[in-house]
């Protein structure tokens, strides 16, 4: 029977390494063999240093906790300072106006002082432009919450940039982002490249490893790449700012406004020629604490003053309300709206508001005047063509007129156009299609217009008045009013016209307002539009006729005239507490053509007057407005009460509210307040010729008065001299600029006493100490020798303050010299040292001390003309000087220049800088100049000292005494003539020519020798190199051996574990 073989069958590992594999058990969590493998490697010592540098990272991260001020803030915190800081030509303004343009939609064409805008919910900015000039940066430095550092890459780091830099470290060092500009002038890639990473680390040296450096490309349409704009504009949008100690304890206000008070009865020439001083308010947000009525403040380049009066003003840049009422229907949104991007720029020309040292400018365009519909009048121009012959006359005047106005029409609907789109790119193409058909229907009533020229000047002006009242209506119907917010004014009010031979004329696009006769807010845009609609404010035209003159209409003579007047009476004084928004002044004139020469009917005047009514505002409220069905009434009520607590106020009649008025004044406002500050005795020439950025920083009520300012300061290692006391110093302490005379000393080692230097020491701290006001400790110093412009480094020295001393301790060496007169065993009379015997008594018991070290001390006083009784430890000779060592108390000089402003300050100048003003040379000093040292002989010569004949016996022979006689010279030792004889002659002069030879022959034989020394050296040259390579490793060799047969005597000795 035969046997069947059957194949093994496989048999898979069930368990094992290859069964788990396989399986997928381990997956992603690999089984561990060993565990106790997986620890700290390297040792006792790998461990302490991880955990060395975990605890260095949590140590660096932990931060003094600031001071809480919640319970003093406002309701918004106030806008962020932001300074854009570089040398002239760099791209400040650019800059700037691309910030402003990124966040606002705003074109700047002129950038001067702060401009707040929004640039968030929760957030918003005032943007600097840094002056120049030294002292310009530093007041900009005290208030600087972030710094943008523009550098021209194409010329590097300028030498106004490292000194903003080293004024940032001294005054707090807020944040700083570099920007490098003008990169486009880079034409090869690898260049640029390579300035920036050199440029980066240079700045990186003077901030910290790793500080953002932005690069701006280019300019496009005048302004900056938008994506490199918007994304500096992101990382500013993510700093966060501290409170800087000095700004917390001292609470500020950075002016955003200045305006000036005037008397309502004066005028202004007469304000000018009486009195040099006046009031001005200052307008800004309160930062870092509480202010209050009759503070202290100090207002850098101008002095000391106080707070007359501050009172709370409405935000003219507030936060969007979706940020206040969080539970609005708005809520939710992330980005602004429109409306909620706010710029306020007093002093640029924002909203066709321009603002000069002077004068205030509002540019109204012709096609906001308001005129009656054209179409409504068509048939009443059939009744006036009988009248039409009579104004022939007029005709071209009025037809030159129409061409200008017609021009300026088109030339606004452009600029409304671009506006319109640049603020509404992200809506639906329908609304953009919507636009521009209802321009074109524009563009052909005007083309319809040009053939009725010759039609009578009314019914050409009726035309107009109808052409502008329908521009209003399709004004009306977009959403944001743009025409209430960036147009004329005058639209705004309600017009009140009785009769109909009054006159209304318009002349010009440039109305000016002169700053001594206005004081209003430069935002009313918001302002009137926000009374337009929920106030019952009525302004009315004043009833003022002009002349009747056909040919005085000309619109290139611009005339300046007083737009608006006191709502009040001129003899009572404007209040503003119980006011928000009060309008200085009424229309003084507006001029757009006599109308009196043409029979116009009133029908069409009055429904544009009319139109404003409140039936007709409540209806536009409802239809355009979120809150528009909302009831007014509390609102209303308000206003009267406020009105009638005003009227109260003013007449004196309710005692409480003037109670609860000073009780207000005295109350202190919180930070983020927008405030206006007034501050009276203004030189009035700095008001005129104020530049910069103007602060207003509060005094804490110690800080008035003066004393000794100690500092640990140190001269800047970039300054080109060493600093001498005595000689003049700006100092920047706190808010103040001063010039004072500082006294450099120094700690002894034993800390007994402060040792005058006449000199700052070269790379080291010494101990400064000034006259001036008093200043807490351990605050920023900065001292500057002059504030022009200079080819070197300017800050001379920077500073710590200390300590404050009522007192002086510095002290001063000083040598008293006297000579001996008259001397016993060990005592003597010296005189010439003092000049009474009261001095005298004063060192009785002091120490004195003679040239060659002989101590003593003053007994008493022998005379009255100074001279005294010293005892010695040893006799003292007549050729001795005797000194008396003392320290002298030197105090600095009580004098305080501060820093003004104005043409007419005087600065103290350095004895160096009038010299070379002057002239002048260094004074001669007799007793300052070194002399020479006499010659003294080389070796010192002593009496000889006998020595015993028994004694010099024993002494070798060099030491003994020499007896040489000098022999005398006798007649034989005369020298006698030698006559040689010819062949004798010959003799000579052939020896002599032998040793020539001789002489010669030798020369060259060692000049042969040293030629084959030369060859043989370079020939062994090689082999000498191989030679001392061998060398040199056979000495490696030989101490490695050495040194393993030193260990292994160690090991054996166990002297190495």
């Amino acid at each position: 029977m035969s046997e069947v073989y059957h194949k093994k069958l496989h048999r898979y590992p069930s368990a094992g390494r290859k069964a788990d594999k396989k399986s997928g058990k381990s997956g992603d969590k690999k089984e561990r063999h060993n565990p106790k493998a997986f620890t700290f490697s390297g040792g006792i010592k790998s461990v302490q240093r991880r955990v060395q540098r975990s605890l260095d990272i949590s140590s660096k991260r932990e931060k003094i906790p600031g001071i809480n001020k919640k319970n003093v803030e406002g309701d918004n915190p106030p806008p962020y300072v932001v300074i854009v800081q570089g040398p002239p030509g760099v791209g400040k303004s650019t800059l700037i106006r691309s910030l402003v343009k990124h966040y606002t939609k705003y074109n700047l064409n002129i950038v001067e002082g702060p401009i707040t805008l929004v640039s968030s919910k929760n957030r918003r900015l005032t943007i600097i432009e840094c002056p120049n000039d030294m002292h310009g940066m530093i007041d900009v430095a005290k208030v600087a919450d972030l710094v943008l550092l523009l550098v021209d890459a194409s010329f590097s780091f300028e030498m106004e940039t490292f000194e903003f830099l080293n004024i940032l470290q001294v005054h707090g060092f807020p944040r700083v982002i570099g920007v490098l500009t003008h990169l486009d002038k880079f034409k090869d890639n690898k260049t640029l490249r390579k300035t920036k990473k050199k440029m980066k680390n240079r700045f990186w040296t003077e901030i910290y490893h790793g500080a953002k450096l932005f690069y701006l490309s280019g300019i496009q349409n005048t302004l900056y790449n938008r994506t490199e704009i918007r994304n500096l504009a992101r990382f500013i949008a993510v700093q966060k700012f501290e409170n800087l100690s000095w700004r917390s304890s001292h609470p500020y206000v950075v002016a955003l406004k200045v305006e000036q008070v005037l008397d309502s009865e004066k005028s202004v020439n007469e304000d000018k020629e009486t009195n040099k001083k006046l009031s001005m308010y200052l307008y800004g947000h309160i930062r870092g604490g509480l202010m209050r009525q009759g503070q202290n403040v100090h207002l850098p380049g101008l002095g000391d003053f106080i707070i007359n009066k501050i009172d709370k003003y409405p935000d003219p840049c507030p936060l969007p309300e979706t940020r206040i009422n969080k539970d609005g229907p708005n809520a939710g949104l992330r980005t602004l709206k429109a409306k909620e991007r706010i710029i306020y720029a007093p002093y640029c020309d924002v909203g066709n508001i321009q603002v000069d040292s002077n004068d205030l400018y509002i540019h109204i365009p012709n096609t906001a005047t308001g005129f009656t519909r054209r179409k409504a009048l068509i048939e009443d121009t059939r009744s006036l063509d009988s009248e039409s012959e009579e104004s022939t006359d007029n005709e071209t005047s009025e037809q030159k007129y129409e061409e200008e106005y017609q021009e300026d029409y088109e030339e606004y609907e452009g600029e409304y156009q671009e506006d319109y789109e640049e603020e509404y790119e992200n809506k639906d193409k329908e609304e953009q299609d919507k636009f521009t058909k209802r321009k074109t229907n524009n563009k052909g009533d005007d083309s319809l217009d040009e053939d009725n020229i010759l039609l009578p000047e009314a019914v050409r002006y009726v035309r107009d008045l109808q052409d502008a009242h329908s521009f209003l209506d399709k004004k009306l119907e977009n959403t944001e009013l743009r025409l209430l917010s960036s147009s004329n004014k005058n639209l705004d009010r309600k017009l009140d016209l009785k009769t109909e031979d009054e006159k209304v004329s318009s002349e010009g696009n440039c109305i000016n307002f002169d700053s001594s006769n206005r004081n209003m807010d430069l935002n009313f845009k918001q302002k009137s539009l926000k009374e337009l609609i929920y106030s019952d404010v009525k302004i009315y035209l004043k009833e003022k006729l002009s002349h009747r003159n056909k040919n005085s209409i000309n619109i290139s003579d611009r005339q300046v005239k007083n737009l608006f007047e006191d709502e009040e009476n001129e003899g009572e004084p404007s209040d503003n507490e119980f006011s928000d928004l009060r309008m200085s002044s009424l229309i003084d004139t507006f001029r757009v053509s006599d109308i009196s020469l043409y029979p116009i009917k009133l029908t069409s005047l009055k429904s544009l007057s009319n139109y404003w009514k409140s039936s007709n505002l409540s209806k536009i409220r409802s239809e355009k407005f979120i809150t528009g069905g909302i009831d007014d009434s509390e609102y209303k009520n308000e206003h009267l009460n406020l009105e009638n607590q005003s009227i109260e106020y003013k007449n004196g009649t309710s005692g409480e509210i003037a109670n609860e008025s000073l009780k207000s004044k005295s109350s202190s406002l919180a930070i983020g307040e927008y405030v206006r500050i007034k501050v009276d005795g203004v030189n009035r020439e700095w008001l005129n010729l104020r530049k910069g950025v103007t602060v207003i920083g509060t005094i804490l009520p110690g800080e008035s008065t003066f004393g000794y300012i100690r500092m640990r300061a140190k001269k800047h290692r970039w300054y080109p001299k060493i600093l001498k006391s005595n000689d003049v110093l700006t100092f920047s302490i706190g808010w103040r600029r001063f010039q004072s005379l500082p006294i450099y000393s120094i700690e002894d080692r034993n800390e007994t006493r402060q040792r005058m230097l006449k000199y700052t020491p070269e790379h080291m701290h010494c101990i400064c100490t000034t006259w001036g006001p008093i200043i807490p400790p351990n605050f920023g110093i900065l001292a500057i020798r002059t504030s022009e412009r200079a080819p070197n480094f300017r800050i001379s020295m920077t500073a710590v303050s200390v300590e404050i001393q009522a007192k002086s301790d510095i002290v001063k060496k000083l040598k008293l010299v006297g000579e001996p007169k008259k001397i016993y065993k060990h005592t003597a009379f010296i005189g010439n040292m003092f000049n009474s015997d009261l001095e005298v008594s004063k060192f009785i018991g002091a120490k004195v001390q003679t040239v060659s070290g002989i101590r003593g001390q003053i007994k008493k006083a022998i005379d009255t003309n100074g001279l005294f009784r010293a005892t010695f430890e040893d006799k003292v000779l007549m050729s001795d000087i005797v000194f008396c060592k003392t320290w002298i108390t030197v105090n600095p000089r009580e004098f305080y220049n501060p820093v003004i402003d104005l043409p007419e300050w005087r600065r103290l100048r350095t004895q160096a800088e009038l010299r070379n003003e002057l002239g002048l040379s260094v004074p001669f000093k007799s007793d300052s100049i070194y002399i020479q040292k006499q010659d003294r002989p080389t070796k010192k010569r002593f009496n000889e000292t006998p020595v015993p004949v028994d004694i010099e016996k024993d002494l070798p022979f060099t030491s003994r005494t020499k007896n040489n006689t000098p022999k005398q010279k006798g007649s034989l030792s005369r020298e006698v003539a030698v006559i040689m004889s010819s062949y004798e002659k010959r003799v000579a002069n052939l020896f002599q020519r032998l040793s020539t030879i001789q002489k010669e022959r030798q020369i060259q034989r060692i000049e042969r020798k040293k030629v084959a020394r030369e060859i043989k050296m370079k020939r062994r040259q090689p082999i000498e190199k191989i030679r001392e390579a061998k060398n040199e490793e056979r000495i490696k060799r030989r101490y490695a051996l050495k040194g393993i047969k030193l260990q292994r005597q160690r090991k054996k000795l166990r002297l190495e574990e």
